[in-house]
């Protein structure tokens, strides 16, 4: 016990005796302050207590915002490691809620993830809404709320099955309990259906190009291992610093400890991959590709609808553009040289109007090269139409080699969900939505078997956010896929980002070079590794994109044996089930 005169007082027995204690010479007093490290631990804490003490409502909307930030484009998708901790933090007061029933604790856990999922989709995909603006001719507030509880919906809908589900026939919390939420996300995000398909772990980790190499073994929604393995880390840490309950310190030292040797194999194993698959960039055959971004506007779409000298105009642009583009390649190199015109760039039916497919055949003749364009076709049935999507492949003679039908169709954009069961329902939406096309669905994933070398495939604009389309061409042969896209009816926003990023992840996952081609932008190429190769063309920027591109496929876990990875998944969470059942009886009431 201190005195003011220096001295300790110590009690012997019954009585206290001063006891003087000689100083050190060296002795520093600052050294009764605080460390930095302890403040530093203070300040988390006192943090922690607050966050502890913020409404649910609140911690929702800011688990939304950051999955907002975590799509692309906006270049804050490192957000995507913490998005997720706030609406665990509000699932888990729900869960703990011994006095409410199940049917309580099930509407909050679906409220809390359609609020976040709601806002993340309003910060996330704004384009949706420009486009339901614009295209669907709404006002905008209307247009949020069509994003809003459409999309948000979808979203909310994910978050629910990947997160809540599990909470709610769980009944007692620990670290098996995060465990099999853990397991169970990895074995059911690959089959969560989604309208345009993102990733919890791809989105995130776009800023680690080694980390992304995993995507060829467990693909880029099992990379989700990474930050939705930090959030629940962060929560159980959450739990023994601010709730308190009986986890050993060294529990959550290990857990920790395991979390960065997951780091420590994927960092190294991306750097292997990248090296591996760069040191064999030279060895397989090659492909010039000459793409052409004519940057098309809304209002040249309209001017040759019904005038055949503005759709003659605009190919002849094309024309010029693509003899501009091919003049950048030796003219006797021996290599295969393709021109590509995406989608919505050639102006007419190809089939159903002769004079301009006459100049198409002409021009690939006399430049000795390959045409792949996007166009629409139709057949006459008793019915009326059916419309077609299609990519057409040219040959240097002149003739068509192969025709690929669109797949993947954008609900209200491309098809009418429903139209056969809901006759008036489609019948309003037609007379509302002035741009509304509806096409019948691709059933085949064709592939275009220029030569054994050359075998490319050419998924029409969102066929790319359809996990499965791309992964078929490349199982059937295709060692380049060449999107053409569209993106001009989402304005300057951030579409241009997610589909880029999307492609990226099927490059990597499919271990093969990806092409887009853009009408309005932004075109690039990229390799097998997810590097982007050459320039990128702007968005709304009129120019053409002159490449050289290897064509060598390489060797995909995830590519070849997509069902076994998946199969591996969902015996990971079963085992871990059996043995949080067995050792800790999670589903005990506790």
């Amino acid at each position: 016990m201190p005195v003011a005169d220096g001295t300790r007082r110590v009690r012997h027995a019954t009585q206290w005796e001063p006891v003087y204690i000689k100083r050190h010479p060296g002795y520093d007093c600052r050294r009764l302050e605080p460390s930095q490290k302890s403040l530093r631990r203070r300040a988390i804490l006192s943090f922690l207590k607050q966050l502890k003490s913020c409404p649910s409502w609140l911690l929702t909307l800011l688990s939304g915002v950051l999955l907002g930030l975590n799509a692309p484009g906006r270049h804050t998708q490192l957000v995507g490691m913490v998005a997720l901790f706030p609406l665990f933090v509000v699932i888990d007061r729900i869960q703990s809620n011994g006095t409410s029933t199940w049917k309580r604790r099930l509407g909050h856990i679906l409220l809390a993830c359609w609020v976040a999922g709601s806002v993340g989709a309003l910060l996330g995909v704004p384009w949706l809404t420009y486009a339901a603006r614009v295209f669907g001719g709404l006002p905008q507030a209307a247009a949020l709320l069509v994003t809003a509880a459409g999309y948000g919906t979808e979203c909310a809908f994910v978050l629910f099955v990947c997160f809540g589900l599990s909470v709610l026939l769980i009944r007692r919390r620990g670290c098996w309990e995060l465990a099999v939420r853990l397991s169970y996300f990895i074995a059911v995000e690959p089959f969560c259906p989604r309208i345009f398909y993102w990733s919890f772990g791809g989105m995130t980790f776009s800023g680690f190009p080694l980390l992304c190499q995993l995507a060829d073994v467990i693909g880029s929604p099992g990379l989700g291992i990474y930050n939705v393995g930090f959030s629940l880390l962060l929560l159980l840490i959450w739990r023994w610093r601010v709730e308190r309950p009986a986890v050993p310190a060294g529990v959550v030292r290990r857990l920790a400890a395991a979390y960065l040797a997951l780091w420590v194999v994927g960092l190294a194993y991306g750097a292997w991959r990248v090296r591996y698959v760069e040191s064999r960039m030279g060895e397989g055959s090659q492909v010039h590709v000459a793409a052409v971004q004519p940057n098309f506007s809304l209002e040249d779409m309209a001017s040759r609808a019904s005038d055949y000298s503005a759709r003659e105009s605009q190919l002849l642009g094309l024309l010029r553009d693509s003899k501009k583009a091919l003049g950048e390649f030796p003219p006797d190199s021996g290599i295969a040289r393709l021109v590509i015109w995406p989608e919505s760039a050639y102006p007419a039916a190809y089939f159903q109007e002769f004079r301009l497919q006459v100049l198409v055949e002409r021009f690939a003749r006399q430049n000795g090269t390959y045409v792949l364009l996007q166009t629409i076709d139709w057949d006459e049935t008793s019915s009326g139409r059916k419309y077609y999507g299609i990519a057409l492949l040219i040959g240097p003679d002149g003739r068509v080699q192969g025709r690929y039908d669109k797949i993947f169709r954008i609900p209200f954009g491309e098809y009418i969900p429903g139209a056969e069961l809901f006759g008036p329902y489609a019948k309003w939406l037609r007379k509302h939505i002035a741009n509304l096309s509806e096409f019948e669905k691709g059933k085949e994933f064709t592939v275009f078997r220029v030569s054994d070398d050359l075998q490319l495939c050419a998924p029409v604009c969102f066929d790319a956010f359809s996990p499965t389309i791309i992964r078929n061409m490349s199982r059937g042969g295709a060692n380049m896929a060449i999107n053409l896209a569209n993106l001009m009816w989402f304005g300057r926003t951030t579409a241009p980002d997610h589909l880029e990023m999307t492609l990226r992840w099927r490059a990597i996952e499919h271990r093969i070079s990806v092409l887009l081609a853009s009408n309005s932008g932004a075109s690039t190429v990229i390799d097998a590794a997810g590097k982007r190769l050459g320039r990128r063309l702007r968005l709304f920027e009129r120019g053409t994109l002159s490449q050289t591109v290897c064509l060598r496929r390489h060797f995909s876990i995830y590519r070849d044996y997509t069902g076994w990875v998946h199969l591996a998944f969902a015996s990971i969470f079963a085992g871990t089930l059996y043995l949080a059942h067995s050792r800790a009886g999670i589903f005990h009431k506790g």
